[in-house]
């Protein structure tokens, strides 16, 4: 595969549509986040309980419907399992980097993450089952607002934000549709590591295992960039929430600006030239940095479009020999 153009950015720049942190901090010690989910897990199983009559309460006292409380309660304890799914990460990915410094002295690379020194291949489904279990959060989130603007005497600015919420979430589930396709028809790819761990000043070498299913290319765009990962929160008390923010500090983009055919039997060498100052990856760190491989493909039909992570540390974490 002959690439016909490369470009350079520098400038710092937000990436959109980023949804799935690459660091493992979430923000509270391990305690915290057990503690901080389990308020929501209670409180919410305690609602459905409610809802579903379980636990006996004076219905004079209910303004809702029955499947409304069971419904919040639900979207309360996900929201509780999805923080302590935060923590349980955090927890592995500590003691991975306790065992790695005890096994591995002198290698910080590998304490930082657990690599695969000869590659990175991306899970197949788990993009598909993050964007699922999103929808149906949402759904059943958006389902209680539906009910209160349209099934009550609810004001007028009720019912357009609704109307809004409903707007975003058939945007949502177009998306979920969108990622459940790419995972049936293309399958798994890889790339594999020219060397291990990359330095700053050195070629980035890396051998592409196209998806089976491409197969035809009308164009397509292959990106090294190394991005700075942080929370952005907004608001104040009950309404502060935390937004991912994941910033490109630098980036090389190669282009493929004719047509072509990938076949997932023939691997596909990329080269990347690094500067020397470049910063190195550090995914354990609080505001984590990182390199990955984007590789974005115009197809016939659905559009090829997959992340790689991309080893890239200073001298001092050692090479492989």
């Amino acid at each position: 595969m002959r690439l016909d153009r490369m470009e350079i950015a520098t400038e710092p720049r937000r990436l959109a549509g980023r949804t799935e942190p690459r660091g493992t901090k979430t923000g509270f010690p391990l305690w915290g986040a057990f503690a901080f989910g389990g308020i929501f897990v209670v409180a919410g199983s305690l609602i459905v309980l409610v809802g579903t009559r379980v636990i006996p309460v004076d219905p004079r006292g209910v303004h809702a419907p029955w499947w409304v409380l069971t419904v919040m309660g639900v979207v309360f304890a996900l929201c509780g399992l999805g923080v302590w799914g935060m923590g349980l990460r955090q927890y592995r990915a500590e003691r991975h980097r306790a065992e790695a410094r005890r096994r591995h002295p002198g290698r910080p690379e590998l304490a930082d993450h657990p690599w695969d020194p000869a590659g990175f291949a991306p899970p197949r489904w788990a993009r598909a089952a993050k964007a699922v279990a999103g929808a149906v959060l949402m759904s059943l989130f958006i389902s209680i607002f539906n009910w209160w603007a349209f099934f009550t005497d609810a004001p007028w600015m009720v019912r357009a934000v609704t109307i809004l919420f409903d707007l975003i979430l058939v945007l949502v589930l177009w998306e979920t549709g969108v990622r459940i396709g790419r995972a049936i028809r293309f399958g798994g790819s890889r790339v594999e590591y020219g060397q291990f761990p990359f330095r700053p000043g050195q070629t980035v070498r890396l051998r592409w295992w196209p998806a089976p299913g491409i197969g035809e290319v009308r164009k397509g765009r292959f990106t090294l960039r190394c991005v700075k990962e942080w929370y952005e929160h907004r608001g104040h008390g009950k309404n502060r929430s935390a937004h991912l923010v994941q910033q490109e500090q630098w980036a090389m983009h190669r282009f493929l600006d004719h047509a072509g055919t990938l076949r997932h039997e023939r691997r596909q060498e990329l080269e990347f030239e690094l500067p020397p100052h470049v910063p190195s990856t550090e995914l354990s760190a609080d505001q984590p940095v990182f390199w990955e491989l984007e590789i974005e493909l115009d197809l016939p039909g659905l559009d090829f479009e997959e992340i790689y992570l991309v080893p890239v540390y200073a001298e001092g974490g050692g090479s492989s020999p």
